[in-house]
């Protein structure tokens, strides 16, 4: 009789995005709940700000958002407790041809950036929230740029730190389905190297997890 052969596919789609820094911001949340995970309050309060330009010269349009992007990071280090993190940049020029269209063109990729704000116990999300889209409207932006502030979301202080406590609970979950299932062959890990995904749970918690497959091979007794 052949062995039998069980994958157990630990995965959630990656929901983290690093800056140059330590600090991952969670960008959404996962559909599922991964079944080996840490849950912790999180470090930082995150807004996402993208500075969009609807003007069509590529040059004026760079000049116009380098403007903004200095502006923004001028009130910001006023602030002294708030910071500033990047995200995706695209200044690339939009195509100008002319085609045969039912519809508009879509506007240049936007230049987007999170401010962060330390999350304490005594602090207050709703606050935070509201002082951050106060600071991004105090200045008005220059004639053809906007500032759009998104949806709060959170951020971690450098959550490499949770991979020991991640791998003695992947390693306690193996050996349970092991035990449940009564399989007396080998086992395989993969993905233990991937980098630990950060998912929102609430207005102040953060889920950590690792996405890793394992293979449980059940051998005839």
């Amino acid at each position: 009789m052949r062995a039998l052969l069980l994958v157990i596919a630990i995965f959630v789609p990656q929901l983290v995005l690093a800056s140059e820094s330590s600090v991952v911001i969670a960008v959404g949340y996962a559909s599922s709940v991964p079944p080996v995970r840490v849950q912790t309050r999180a470090d930082y309060l995150a807004v996402p700000v993208s500075v969009q330009s609807d003007t069509k010269d590529p040059l004026k349009r760079i000049d116009q958002i380098e403007n903004a992007l200095r502006s923004l990071a001028d009130r910001v280090k006023q602030q002294g407790d708030l910071a500033i993190r990047p995200g995706s940049v695209s200044l690339s020029p939009r195509d100008t041809a002319k085609s045969f269209i039912s519809y508009e063109p879509s506007p240049a990729p936007p230049v987007q950036l999170y401010l962060l704000a330390s999350l304490k116990p005594e602090t207050s999300v709703f606050a935070l929230t509201k002082r951050i889209h106060q600071l991004v409207v105090a200045n008005p932006a220059p004639d053809g740029v906007r500032l759009v502030v998104g949806n709060t979301t959170l951020g971690v202080n450098d959550p490499e730190k949770f991979r020991p406590q991640l791998l003695g609970l992947i390693a306690k979950s193996v050996a349970d389905t092991r035990k449940i299932l009564g399989a007396n062959g080998s086992t395989e890990l993969d993905g233990l190297e991937n980098p630990i995904a950060v998912m929102v749970v609430n207005e102040t918690d953060v889920m950590l997890f690792i996405n890793f497959r394992v293979k449980i091979q059940m051998r005839p007794t």
